[in-house]
């Protein structure tokens, strides 16, 4: 997000017809870059929907951080992002994943094609509200169809769409694990989430499952205002 001022991403918004977006800032360390991203935030609070970020390997700083920003900030949900981690493993994110089961904010996690990883997550923390970023694997085939199989295995796990270069595996997802475990990404504006948004208007949902895979998933994943 930090490449992108709130009057963009309003714009791109505008474009595809989103009314809010779940915004968030990374590749910084863990108070800069949610500083960013309340800055967006405080910018169209109607708009926006702020999530956290933190550096795990920051440790305590990352625990009493994320903290801060549910209980100061009032941020709805955790982004992680495996690629910013050197070893990142369940040892690692475990305090963090039980503030979050402890706090009822869901955690959107890019497992950097790190299956084995995403396993262990959805294995030792079965009350996490996990989303698993890009259908696990924006251009390997085989292994986004592991990364469902994984889903199909543990009820609490969802998978986000965005940046989904096999766009034929989100209808596919849709139909094994139902219109309520698959949410919709865009990665916005980085890439236009009109250009997203299409690979679910292709879809050919029901009424019903097209609300609940763009707005009504999310909105029930979210941590308490």
């Amino acid at each position: 997000m930090r490449e992108f001022r709130p009057s963009q991403i309003i714009q791109c918004m505008e474009e595809a017809g989103i009314d809010k977006s779940v915004i968030f800032s990374i590749c910084l360390p863990s108070r800069p870059s949610n500083e960013l991203t309340m800055d967006c935030y405080e910018a169209a609070p109607d708009r926006f929907i702020p999530f956290a970020h933190v550096i795990p390997e920051e440790g305590q700083g990352a625990l009493d951080e994320l903290q801060r920003c549910f209980d100061e900030d009032g941020m709805r949900g955790l982004k992680l992002h495996c690629g910013e981690m050197q070893e990142p493993s369940v040892e690692l994110l475990a305090p963090l994943l039980e503030m979050c089961i402890d706090r009822q904010a869901p955690v959107l996690i890019d497992m950097a094609l790190n299956l084995k990883l995403a396993r262990e997550i959805a294995e030792n923390f079965r009350e996490l509200k996990f989303i698993i970023a890009h259908l696990g694997s924006p251009n390997d085939e085989d292994l986004a169809e592991q990364f469902i199989i994984l889903a199909e295995a543990y009820p609490a796990v969802c998978l986000d769409s965005s940046y989904c270069h096999r766009p034929w595996k989100i209808p596919e997802a849709i139909q094994r694990l139902g219109a309520d475990r698959v949410v919709f990404g865009s990665d916005g504006p980085l890439i236009h989430p009109a250009i997203e948004l299409a690979k679910i208007q292709v879809c050919k949902l029901s009424e019903s499952d097209y609300a609940k895979v763009t707005r009504d998933n999310i909105m029930r994943l979210l941590r308490p205002a």
